[in-house]
């Protein structure tokens, strides 16, 4: 005898098969599109619109009012049922005009650690005298509130997207779409603007790390820590210098910005080695070099970054700090990966 309890992986299976025929059907849909790149403008062969769940049951309205109508020969009906349509007729063509001709430029994406989500941000602009109003964007499962353009101006709009691991990744695509001004009808276009979503590894802190990095040939070297520089000289600030190596006490007496010059620029480099971390998972690895890179960069000291088959030689300043980060994030998966 067969049992009537569910399957619950009939659910989830449903959900996904949609999922996927959903996304068929917009690639189909959207075939004729170009890439957009970082900018793109809504033509209007790229909005769509259909009713919303109260426009079509306005339309379920206005069916029966034409009925009955009909049916009784009411002229008093007959023109509100046609004054209804007027105004729905109106209202689309207020509600594809609202999209049509912005201007969307998508801003660099900041970079951020495993675990944290990612914020989308659309640089809006209206170009045809007109205020936008009610304009919602939206980027696989995540939509932002409305947002509203003034006429000849421009002005941001913003979303957070799901958390991600480690890596980097393309940006979904986006659905730029209004319901104004009644609510009836909905206006939409696909934007495919395309900027890296990079994410870094989460950093670990160093006192859960067995081993320190090691330093260049065959020298040992420890984590870099600021308050082991010992000042032997003291210049004037130059930008990019560790807060923590301002001499106040200089500052004070001449009022003028002056920073201690360490010798450990003379010494060898802090190497932060792959190879000196005990273990056996990689993204471990990764998040302990990932906390020592920012505890070096803090410290303003030249350190290098060694992984296996690359390296980064000593520097300092937060390009390099950028350029170690992005090679702990990248490191192992090549290339991009859509979101």
């Amino acid at each position: 005898m067969r049992s009537g309890k569910l399957n619950p992986a009939r659910g989830p299976g449903l959900a996904a098969r949609w999922g996927r025929l959903r996304e068929d059907f917009i690639r189909w849909v959207t075939r004729r599109h170009h890439a957009d790149g970082r900018r793109a403008r809504v033509s209007r062969d790229r909005v769509y619109i259909l009713p919303t769940r109260q426009g079509y049951m306005l339309l379920l309205i206005l069916l029966v009012m034409l009925l009955g109508s009909i049916n009784y020969s009411n002229n008093m009906a007959f023109l509100l049922t046609f004054l209804i349509v007027g105004i729905g007729h109106n209202a689309m063509w207020y509600t594809h005009r609202n999209l049509l001709g912005l201007k969307a430029t998508v801003l660099p994406v900041k970079p951020v650690f495993a675990g944290t989500a990612p914020v989308l941000s659309l640089r809006l602009e209206e170009t045809d005298g007109r205020p936008r109003e009610a304009l919602q964007l939206a980027a696989g499962a995540k939509a932002g509130p409305p947002a509203y353009v003034e006429a000849q101006a421009s002005a941001e709009i913003a979303i957070v997207l799901e958390p991600r691991p480690r890596g980097s990744y393309r940006l979904p695509r986006q659905r730029l779409s209004t319901r104004y001004p009644l609510g009836l009808l909905e206006a939409w276009t696909w934007l495919t603007l395309d900027s890296e979503v990079l994410v870094y590894p989460v950093p670990i802190p160093a006192a859960s790390a067995p081993a320190a990095a090691a330093a260049g040939d065959g020298e040992a070297a420890t984590v870099p820590d600021a308050t082991d520089a010992i000042p032997d000289e003291i210049r004037d600030y130059r930008p990019g210098d560790a807060p923590n190596r301002i001499a106040w006490k200089a500052v004070a007496r001449s009022g003028r910005l002056f920073v201690r010059d360490s010798s450990a620029g003379e010494a060898a480099p802090t190497w932060l080695d792959w190879d000196a971390i005990q273990g056996s998972d990689p993204e471990y690895r990764l998040s302990v070099l990932c906390h020592w890179v920012l505890e070096a960069h803090a410290s303003g000291q030249p350190f290098g970054l060694r992984l296996p088959g690359q390296r980064l030689g000593p520097d300092t300043g937060p390009a390099h700090l950028g350029h170690c980060l992005r090679a702990l994030a990248l490191f192992g998966r090549p290339g991009s990966r859509p979101a």
